[in-house]
């Protein structure tokens, strides 16, 4: 079977929706006689070494690139929803060069995993997936007030971009060729037009390989200190919550003895630093991180922060779990389907305002604190 898939990110030990990309890469390879990939070639670099690397035979990666000029917006306000969107189409016109109507058997469009996107990968072949999708998450108003301004209207923005784009005709016809949808979210399900979502299944999308840590799983990482560690690691961004932690922090000073390690980068990081620096809390910015030596981070850790207001879960919540780390998590979040919920620790944010959310999670760190103090242990026990 001749298989054909795009995906906008799609690289290995490089974030989510990178790593997302790659395992579905990695099971098209194993269930077909031939792939073909699309992506941009940025991932070249490590795309075509993990393959190899892989012992994989039957894929070839191709490139397609949007020009500098338009790519480079993608960081801009709008440009998030523009580019990715801008390349979905351009995609199709640099395929028609090289491939004729129906030549594959299989097209799978893996990312950028939302429905905002059109996709006409169906053109090229004789059935078409989609998926794992998502993106239909909706974050109660109430709840933005712990954003900054400009998060706020980003957020707004997001919610108008939700529903415009489900009257877009080519963002319609890409569902309605759809054979079979995948989706991380029963509120992405629910967000589809009625004839998508009976196409459409919740699935766990994330597969993560113990093999792509440097520690060994089992080994835990034993101390005497009492001092509670929380852990974020991925990008740093407003949505991802990491505001509602900073402010119960501030809420429990002289209460906790805390350190706040977060690993990764991004747009935000200067504001919630400047956060961290006028309430003079003990938060440690570490900048990246190799994926392969997370492992140190996770095991050494009592509390993994992934309080984020929308989205579908991350790579780094997996990987945490893996290593029997507790996830600290908004319940309005999560994916329905995912593993380890007994290491979910959820906050009910169910007619509740920001207070009062901030003021659960104080009661939980202090849980945390006593806990880890009676074991005197991190990570694995």
């Amino acid at each position: 079977m001749k298989t054909l898939m795009s995906a906008y990110q799609c690289e290995p030990d490089r974030g989510s929706e990178f790593e997302v990309g790659w395992q579905i890469m990695r099971s098209c390879a194993a269930s077909c006689s031939e792939l073909t990939v699309v992506t941009r070639s940025l991932s070249r670099h490590n795309s075509e070494p993990g393959i190899v690397k892989l012992g994989i035979r039957n894929t070839r990666f191709i490139y397609y690139d949007l020009p500098p000029w338009l790519a480079s917006r993608e960081g801009t306000l709008l440009g998030g929803q523009i580019v990715p969107y801008c390349w979905e189409i351009g995609l199709f016109f640099f395929l028609l060069r090289r491939y004729k109507r129906n030549q594959f058997d299989l097209a799978h469009r893996a990312t950028v995993g939302s429905y905002r996107f059109p996709s006409l990968l169906w053109y090229f072949s004789r059935q078409f997936t989609w998926g794992p999708m998502a993106s239909g998450e909706v974050v109660p108003f109430r709840l933005l007030s712990v954003l900054s301004w400009k998060g706020r209207v980003l957020e707004v923005v997001r919610m108008l971009v939700q529903h415009l784009l489900l009257l877009d005709p080519l963002v319609l016809l890409s569902l309605y060729k759809a054979d079979k949808i995948t989706v991380v979210t029963s509120a992405t399900k629910k967000i589809l037009p009625g004839f998508a979502r009976r196409k459409a299944t919740v699935i766990e999308y994330l597969i993560i390989d113990a093999k792509d840590f440097t520690v060994d799983l089992p080994l835990g990482n034993h101390d005497n200190d009492h001092k509670l560690k929380l852990l974020y690691a991925g990008r740093i961004l407003e949505w991802k919550g990491i505001m509602f932690v900073l402010k119960a922090l501030k809420q429990l000073r002289g209460k906790l003895d805390y350190e706040f390690n977060v690993v990764g980068d991004g747009p935000d990081r200067d504001f919630l630093q400047e956060y961290v620096r006028k309430h003079q809390l003990k938060v440690n910015f570490l900048g990246r991180k190799p994926r392969g030596e997370l492992s140190t981070y996770y095991l050494t850790h009592h509390v993994f922060v992934g309080t984020d207001l929308h989205g579908r879960g991350s790579n780094a919540i997996i990987e945490a779990k893996m290593h029997q780390l507790p996830v600290l998590l908004l319940d309005i979040s999560y994916p329905d389907e995912q593993t380890g919920k007994d290491l979910n620790i959820v906050i009910d944010t169910q007619r509740k305002s920001v207070n009062e959310i901030i003021e659960n999670i104080t009661v939980e760190l202090l849980a945390l604190q006593k806990k880890a103090a009676s074991k005197n242990s991190y990570g694995v026990s």
